[in-house]
């Protein structure tokens, strides 16, 4: 046979080839091996006969076979429900919990009209409320609450006409805190409402002096640092805790919150000092809870003015 002459195939009598003859030449062929089912028989070359008696076995589908109606996911990835109107899959807006509160579709944000709650664990800090539920509009209203679950709010609408309560720490009717306390400390106090509980928004000293210096360890104008220092306390909840014991005039840089220090130098120098606490603490009304100040050193020379005013919100008792 030439070299263009096409081969000879010898087969068994299943049809199995098993000597070729090209070029004159005889070649045997050998099986390597064979795929075989568990019982032993061997798995022929899928054919169109085959794929039709597998094609109702669970699980199985022939490739020309669409795929099942319905939502189909990859891997865990839900792809969701296509939005007609904009041929493209909505965008979800989703609170720190992973619960839907707003959709966007054709651009528009819309607000599902729901409560929602974030926190730190079971704490909700955050409590949100739907205003309206007006095509359009999505106003909500939003109250901040304490680990322990008390409500750091200001009411837009005033329990009482005198709402702000903002007042010096007394002593009896007396706000000077240029006494002597270093044999009997002398305690000045913003006491709790009667009334209404009052949210604790800040404490703030003012110091004038003829002279007020840093870096030499003086109280105002006085000789320091203090023995006991000037003690700052809230009792709040009918718990007492420290917020800082003055002992000099750098105390009250450290005292102060971030932007609540002025010193000022004139004819009269001027130290304001101021403890942010935001509505964070509060006072509950009829009870012994208080800003206290004590005095427990001899102020009298530390200066021409010393005093301690607080800010605070009376709140809704519901």
């Amino acid at each position: 046979m030439g070299s263009l002459s096409p081969a000879a195939v010898l087969v068994d009598n299943d049809g199995h080839p098993v000597e070729i003859t090209l070029d004159g030449t005889v070649y045997r062929l050998e099986v390597i091996s064979k795929a075989r089912r568990s019982d032993g028989t061997l798995i022929n070359p899928a054919t169109e006969d085959t794929l039709a008696l597998i094609k109702g076995t669970d699980g199985i589908k022939k490739i020309v076979d669409p795929l099942a109606a319905g939502t189909n996911e990859i891997g865990k990835i839900a792809q969701g429900t296509r939005a007609a109107a904009a041929a493209g899959w909505p965008v979800y807006v989703v609170d720190a919990s992973g619960n839907a509160v707003g959709v966007i579709l054709d651009g528009a944000v819309y607000r599902f009209a729901i409560n929602a709650k974030v926190g730190i664990g079971a704490s909700a800090l955050v409590h949100l409320d739907s205003i309206d539920t007006d095509t359009g509009r999505g106003r909500l209203k939003t109250t901040l609450y304490t680990p322990d679950g008390d409500a750091v709010a200001f009411g837009s609408v005033p329990p009482t006409p005198d709402s702000i309560r903002n007042a010096f720490a007394l002593n009896g009717t007396a706000g000077s805190l240029l006494v002597n306390g270093s044999s009997t400390p002398v305690v000045f106090s913003y006491d709790a409402d009667s009334t209404y509980d009052v949210s604790l928004q800040e404490i703030k000293f003012v110091v004038v002096a003829n002279s007020v210096t840093f870096g030499s360890s003086s109280f105002g104008a006085a000789a320091g640092p203090l023995t006991n220092g000037l003690l700052v306390e809230i009792i709040a909840g009918g718990v007492t805790g420290t917020i800082d014991n003055l002992l000099q005039n750098e105390s009250f840089v450290n005292f102060a919150s971030p932007g609540g220090f002025e010193w000022v130098i004139s004819s009269k120098d001027m130290m304001a000092s101021t403890y942010t606490i935001g509505g964070g603490l509060k006072l509950i009304h009829g009870t012994a809870d208080k800003v206290r100040i004590t005095v427990r050193d001899n102020l009298s020379a530390a200066g021409v003015y010393l005093k301690c005013f607080v800010k605070g919100n009376r709140l809704p008792i519901s």
